[in-house]
């Protein structure tokens, strides 16, 4: 029994020696990062002289607050090595959004509109530049990005006269697109009803083989194609001005 016990023994210390280990620190900016390393949480950041077995991993990293969408994890690939400590230090990239009320405002930043509110950037490339907001019937409104804020929202004060202008706009467009769409539903009634009265005289064509009734089946259906048509295109005419600016 002895003798098997040490025999036992000497495997598991002949295993324990082929496993080979390294050493791996992490850092982040800010720190208290959540640690995963493939799917496994193992701590938050600073991570000092964790003993890890030596291969690739995949390391991700969650940012402090959970809660904060604006912030993206941070995932690589990572090699330990035998006896050798891995050093990592990581800043997370910082996000700003940029809101405005109401929204769908341009963005400009050097009279070039660079996107529409409500918009996320990378805070490094608007760092110390001044943006302009800016949307029809309202005042333009200036914004300093200083890094201290990453959610900006700013109110634009309505110019004078711009609520009658923007009340009597959405009537006017509709008042210019009823006519197109009176023509689109005149003719797509056409259409069917043609279409009807062709397939009906088609029927009788089947039974009694008058020619007539052919050559009448032929125009019909003539008809209700020019007016399918007429149809289709005015829809998409209507539609097109209806969501024009």
């Amino acid at each position: 029994m002895l003798f098997l016990f040490a025999f036992l023994l000497a495997i598991y210390s002949n295993i324990l020696a082929q496993e080979k280990y390294g050493f791996i620190n992490i850092n982040t900016e800010p720190s208290g990062a959540l640690i995963y390393i493939d799917s496994t949480f193992v701590g938050r950041t600073p991570l000092i002289n964790m003993k890890i077995e030596t291969g690739t991993y995949t390391l991700n990293l969650k940012y402090p607050k959970i809660t904060d969408w604006l912030e993206k994890d941070v995932t690589q690939k990572i090699e330990i090595k035998e006896n050798d400590t891995l050093n990592l230090f990581i800043s997370f990239e910082k996000l700003i959004k940029i809101n405005s009320i109401p929204f769908s405002a341009d963005i400009l930043l050097e009279d070039s509109v660079i996107g529409t509110t409500p918009a996320i950037f990378k805070m490094r490339d608007l760092l110390g530049k001044s943006l302009k907001i800016r949307k029809k019937g309202y005042s333009e409104v200036e914004v300093f990005i200083d890094g201290k804020n990453q959610n900006i929202e700013v109110n634009l004060p309505q110019q004078p006269g711009a609520e009658s202008e923007l009340r009597t706009k959405p009537r006017d467009k509709l008042k210019s697109v009823l006519p197109i769409a009176g023509l689109s539903l005149a003719s797509g009634v056409v259409s069917i009803y043609f279409k009807a009265q062709a397939d009906k005289l088609y029927d009788e064509y089947l039974k009694t083989g008058d020619a007539n009734k052919l050559n009448t089946v032929k125009t019909y259906d003539r008809v209700a194609g020019v007016t399918l048509l007429i149809f289709e295109l005015t829809t998409i005419i209507a539609i097109y001005k209806l969501l024009r600016e």
